[in-house]
């Protein structure tokens, strides 16, 4: 049985809206670094087909390709196409220091994208995905000197929430080989940090819990430009620019101060007093700006290769005027893809794409004058779905984040990325009933 057009749309804005409301409940794989800034950072904005070649996206284009990371990739979408893209992650993390090992899994929605052509020189798309994550719980013993001794207490440091991504990206066709793009995106989201200062051996001394709020809700917004030479025969090179503005986001900070008795553990809280209180005040957060450039070299539908460089201005990142210590980030990603003989029918595994690429990021954080950075091999594989312009995509990524030095953390991963791409002529006026 045939789905007809309309079930089509009403699945996919369906499926839109799950991901907007997974997305707002899901959380990640603890990470003590996401204590800090606004969390961990998804510096990779691509879909599980350019995961599959190390993230790189900046250049990358085609007819039905669906790549957030460029507005002006939108140009050259197929303009009688409709286009969705969807997918899932699941990750697997160890977490070493010199004396400690720990590990943890996740799996969640990943991203949910749809475009389509509104004229011949100008297509657009919607989307949404995660931005950042904040995701950690760590506990610190002290002690505090007395007249007769010491007494031991604890700081338990914790967090959740994250920020979520909702994109309208609009690609214009300037000429055949080159296209401008501009993408506007809503940035919302929770992020929660809790502090908590409790004596477990002493039911007389007053524990303390500090909880802090802050919402955000606004807009950023991305230029793009991509520019496409054919060199000889089939044969073509791609260039293509980004830049992110920087933007001083809305923001409402809630923070609660306490003192109580018990709280922690299976303690149920008993508060006493309130020390510090303040509800819904407004603040502003210095989103950072970002560049971001890509070549790709491109032999027909058979193979390419290609570049990416990114950079971001986290240096500048502040809430309300204070700085949180983060370093400028930037990426650098390799990766290609191979299909054996993309235009014949038959022979399955002649029209299946292999991806594999390598990416190394400079991350926002530094501890200790020690720069967390993360490494990564990638693979994947484009599966086409039998009798139809559908494809399932899988990509593997195998890296490290970190280092045990100076008694930091380093977080050894695998993740798992699962999307489908569907390429669906919806525009074609039948001539035949």
């Amino acid at each position: 049985m045939k789905i007809n057009k309309i079930e089509k749309v009403t699945f996919f804005v369906l499926l839109l809206f799950a991901v907007v409301f997974g997305a707002s409940a899901q959380s990640d794989i603890a990470s003590p670094y996401s204590r800090f800034g606004l969390g961990t950072v998804y510096q990779n904005k691509s879909n599980t087909a350019l995961q599959g070649m190390g993230g790189v996206s900046n250049a990358m284009s085609g007819m039905s390709l669906i790549n957030p990371a460029n507005p002006a990739s939108y140009a050259f979408i197929d303009s009688l196409t409709f286009l969705a893209d969807a997918g899932f992650f699941i990750k697997t993390t160890s977490y070493n220091t010199s004396t400690y090992m720990e590990r943890g899994s996740n799996a969640s929605l990943d991203y949910a994208n749809v475009a389509f052509g509104v004229t011949k020189w100008w297509k657009t798309g919607l989307g949404i995905t995660p931005a950042s994550n904040r995701e950690y719980s760590s506990l610190v013993d002290y002690s505090l000197a007395v007249a007769d001794g010491t007494i031991p207490y604890n700081i338990l440091y914790e967090g959740t929430g994250g920020l979520n991504k909702a994109s309208w990206s609009n690609g214009f066709r300037i000429f055949d080989n080159l296209s401008v793009g501009v993408a506007a995106h809503f940035l919302f989201g929770t992020i929660n940090d809790i502090t908590t200062v409790y004596f477990p051996d002493n039911v007389y001394l007053l524990n303390g819990r500090r909880s802090i709020k802050l919402e955000i809700n606004d807009f950023t917004f991305d230029l793009g430009l991509l520019y496409k030479a054919n060199i000889v025969r089939d044969y073509s090179l791609s260039l293509g620019l980004s830049y992110s503005f920087n933007s001083d986001l809305n923001a409402v900070k809630s923070a609660y101060t306490r003192n109580m008795f018990k709280g922690y553990g299976t303690n149920v809280e008993s508060p006493i007093d309130t020390i510090y209180y303040v509800y819904d005040k407004s603040s502003k957060v210095s989103y950072p700006q970002g560049i971001s450039a890509g070549l790709v070299l491109k032999k027909g539908e058979r193979w390419l290769v290609g570049v990416d460089f990114n950079w971001d201005n986290w240096k500048g990142f502040q809430i309300n005027g204070v700085n949180d210590s983060l370093q400028n980030s930037w990426n650098i990603a390799i990766g290609g893809c191979y299909t054996p003989k993309s235009n014949v029918t038959s022979g399955y595994m002649n029209r299946v794409t292999y991806r594999a690429g390598f990416h190394y990021d400079r991350t926002c954080f530094n501890f200790y004058n020690t720069s967390i950075d993360k490494y990564a091999f990638t693979f994947g594989l484009g599966l086409p779905i039998p009798r139809s312009l559908t494809s399932l995509n899988i990509a593997f990524e195998l890296g490290q984040l970190g280092t045990i030095d100076n008694n930091l953390v380093k977080e050894s991963f695998f993740n798992i990325s699962i999307g489908i791409s569907i390429y669906d002529r919806w525009f074609v006026k039948r001539k035949y009933k």
